[in-house]
């Protein structure tokens, strides 16, 4: 009888021990989870208009996936007076859409193209307890976890604003923790011929000295 309350009592033991293992494991990955921020790459675009007196576009030098220079002659517009007009471009870009063309008349405040910044960003959303690690033009190390090759490069830190309307909810409700307050992190990531707007890009916080 005594050798079967001793079998008892260790099978006991074995299972508290495990129990005990697996919700420190379960503990790590959730943590590991929470400290891995991911967003969207993004690119700003801005949208040319027309701005002069009304004319005929003469030539066009803009095509949709032409990368582009600020300040290169994108159209050259004949006014109805005769005199010639030049529309320019507003940044370093990609010609993300052409919505003319040669020969087509222009009034003031049309849309005539829409130029899309090279370089990438993307928006994470980060809890209160983790702001701390990031400060602006601080270096990050950005990863893009579901490409086939490993790709990672460096992001800068260009703007952190509090993000009042998202909440994160705590999986309990005990008192004075029902919501955790959020940050709103924009960071800016150099162009590379292996990124597109659109892929999922990855902040590790276990990588941020704090």
């Amino acid at each position: 009888m005594k050798q079967k309350w001793i079998l008892y009592v260790v099978l006991a033991l074995v299972l508290v021990a495990g129990g005990s293992l697996l919700v420190a494991k379960g503990t790590d990955a959730v943590s590991r989870a929470e400290n891995r921020k991911q967003g969207v790459l993004d690119a700003e675009s801005k949208t040319i208009f027309y701005n002069n007196k009304p004319g005929t576009i003469e030539q066009a030098n803009a095509a949709t996936g032409d990368l582009v220079k600020k300040g290169d002659v994108l159209f050259k517009v004949k006014s109805a007076e005769g005199s010639e007009e030049e529309v320019l471009s507003p940044e370093d870009g990609l010609i993300y859409r052409v919505a003319v063309k040669s020969g087509e008349q222009l009034m003031p405040g049309m849309p005539i193209a829409v130029v899309q910044k090279t370089e990438y960003y993307t928006d994470l959303y980060v809890q209160e307890s983790q702001i701390e690690k990031l400060k602006l033009n601080q270096t990050v190390k950005i990863h893009f976890p579901y490409l086939d090759r490993k790709i990672e490069v460096d992001g800068t830190v260009a703007s952190i604003a509090a993000a009042p309307q998202f909440a994160s909810l705590r999986m309990t409700r005990e008192k004075g923790q029902a919501d955790v307050s959020m940050f709103l992190v924009r960071i800016s990531v150099p162009s590379n011929a292996d990124l597109l707007p659109g892929m999922t890009a990855e902040v590790d916080f276990d990588e941020i000295a704090g």
